[in-house]
């Protein structure tokens, strides 16, 4: 019995140790400030270095490297320029910094806009959040240090591609990929979802960020799911088919045209026709200075009233399937600095550019206020969908987007629901019954642990109980050799007898009382069709002289088989990339 209690513990603390070690989605803090040059912007908190310095970032859709602006780029200037841009790195106060070098930082998409520049790469440590937020460090991250104006803010990396130095045959993984390999509370996929926010939405909404999963308070459902480029450069390649308003019947955009999403760039970059509608519909003009649609407040004021929505119907191809993105003025008027070394030089804008060919057609920050993102790069999809802006006192729901190699049955417990059946990374899916979540296994790995312990328990103190009460058997006042009893069944029972005085070890499946009755019958027992062959013991076995008061059973221990878990899929990284 005490052996059979130390087992069941241990398979009890085994199983909580399973729970505990079950992968989970990480729901990245936002900073609750509003940040940048261009937006303002919701942003996220990360610490960096040892001793840790915090910063306030965005989602960074295509670096496998973290960027912080550099304490250079403000040179002397006032401390707002440092609390504008996020706060600024300093190497030289971090004891666990590795410097790399100097290299082009390669922003495929943003440099087709213009924006680019070097950074100081080197490593570092990297912690999700800030101290309270109980998120993990992953250690010995990319770290890019830059002062390019045209990156206003750093940038977390939700790239899960390895980086390269040298060639393609020494791949670093990424922080998404050291954050999926963990072995405690590892995230569940290569999966991220975000949305940018609201600034002027009444109350404010800030953004959301979920490495593993999605939030599903933050967008309404779909089904619809778009695969990945065929450039990995640009993974978030869609078609937009239509694009209207509901000041003008007409389609502004004459055909369907192949554009990109970017978390990173900021503004929605579409043909110079397409523009010349939206300056029609909305009495915009375009400013050569800025190169940027001013607003003055007349104008700001008139579309207030009218409350305008521009429609953006999108699908993996110029036609076909597709989904309806619905964005309402006030996801329309930002906030510009016109002279980047007086922050107080703001001025109102309309975030439309002028597209000088297809290259540059880009849905940027913008657009991503009213749409939800969610990318999985284990199944290389992505979704988009109606982006939600719930009150302050709704709590997240954060759902696991499980990799393929948890699938159950086909089609069922996809990444909807926290399953993976359907080979897609669709967070719209209705929720399905064939499949469970890791919430879900993990509460049931913690319950049958606490049962186990309350099985444990009981048992324990009926144990106790058994020993501190034992029943007393008294037998008969006789020093003589018990004679042996024979006991009369029925036809359809056992004939059991004992022969000669000669002792018998009772089978162990039987179930034998210490005291032999004198008038009692002997237990039944029925021979199994497929019982051992029966062995006669040898002649010259000793006999007891007398039966001792107390018969001493021994049950083994019992066996605990332990089930190996199967691997879960994580990125070959076949793929990795130069200098990010």
């Amino acid at each position: 019995m005490r052996n059979y209690c130390i087992a069941t513990l241990l398979v009890a603390l085994a199983l909580l140790a399973l729970a505990a070690a079950e992968a989970q989605p990480l729901s990245i803090r936002p900073s609750q400030q509003w940040d940048g040059k261009d937006g303002p912007w919701s942003t996220f908190r990360i610490q960096v270095g040892n001793p840790a310095q915090q910063f306030r970032v965005l989602p960074a859709h295509d670096q496998s490297s973290t960027w912080l602006v550099l304490s250079q780029a403000c040179n002397n200037k006032a401390q707002a320029c440092s609390k504008s841009r996020g706060r600024l790195w300093s190497t030289d106060n971090s004891s666990s910094w590795q410097e790399t070098g100097f290299f082009d930082t390669e922003s495929w998409l943003e440099k087709r806009v213009g924006m680019e520049g070097p950074g100081q790469f080197g490593w570092d440590d990297v912690t999700l959040g800030w101290e309270g937020d109980n998120l993990p460090t992953v250690k010995n991250q990319s770290i890019v240090g830059i002062v390019s104006t045209d990156f206003w803010l750093g940038s977390l990396s939700l790239n899960p591609r390895p980086i390269n130095f040298t060639d393609y045959n020494d791949p670093i993984p990424s922080l998404m990929q050291k954050l999926r390999n963990k072995t405690d509370s590892p995230i569940p996929s290569l999966t991220w979802s975000y949305t940018a926010g609201a600034y002027n939405q009444a109350p404010q909404v800030y953004g959301s960020l979920v490495l593993g999963g999605y939030d599903s308070t933050r967008f309404e459902p779909n089904s619809l799911t778009f695969p990945f480029g065929s450039d990995i450069s640009f993974d978030f390649q869609i078609a937009i088919q239509i694009v209207s308003t509901s000041l003008t019947d007409d389609n502004l955009l004459d055909k369907g045209i192949i554009a990109y999403i970017s978390t990173i760039v900021p503004d929605i970059w579409l043909p110079e026709s397409v523009c010349d509608q939206f300056e029609k519909a909305f009495g915009l003009e375009w400013d050569d200075t800025t190169e940027r649609y001013l607003m003055n407040t007349s104008l700001h004021q008139d579309l207030l009233k009218k409350d305008p929505v521009v429609n953006f119907v999108i699908g993996p191809e110029v036609s076909g399937a597709a989904v309806t993105i619905n964005m309402p003025y006030w996801n329309f008027y930002q906030t510009a600095l016109l002279d980047l070394d007086n922050i107080t030089s703001s001025k109102m804008y309309f975030p439309l550019k002028r597209a000088a060919n297809d290259s540059q057609y880009i849905l940027g920050r913008t657009f991503l206020q009213s749409a939800y993102l969610s990318a999985d790069y284990e199944r290389n999809t992505f979704n988009l969908s109606q982006a939600l802006y719930p009150s302050s006192s709704t709590a997240e729901k954060i759902v696991a987007v499980l990799p393929p190699l948890k699938e159950t049955t086909p089609g069922a417990g996809g990444p909807g629901n926290g399953g993976g059946g359907n080979d897609s990374n669709d967070p719209n899916q209705p929720d399905s019954g064939s499949s469970l979540g890791t919430g879900a296994i993990v509460g049931i790995a913690v319950g049958l642990a606490v049962l186990a312990l309350v099985i444990i328990l009981v048992a324990f103190f009926l144990y106790r109980r058994r020993k501190t009460n034992p029943k007393r058997h008294e037998l008969a006042d006789t020093d003589v050799m018990l004679k042996p009893v024979t006991h009369e069944v029925s036809g359809e029972q056992l004939k059991v007898e004992m022969g000669g005085g000669m002792a018998h070890e009772v089978a162990g499946d039987m179930d034998p009382k210490v005291e032999l009755a004198a008038y009692g019958s002997q237990k039944p027992v029925e021979a199994a069709g497929d019982s051992e062959r029966i062995y006669e013991m040898p002649a010259d076995f000793p006999k007891p002289a007398e039966m001792s008061g107390e018969n001493l059973y021994h049950k083994g221990p019992p066996s605990v088989s332990s089930a190996t878990p199967a691997s879960d899929m994580a990125y070959d990284g076949s793929y990795p990339r130069y200098h990010r």
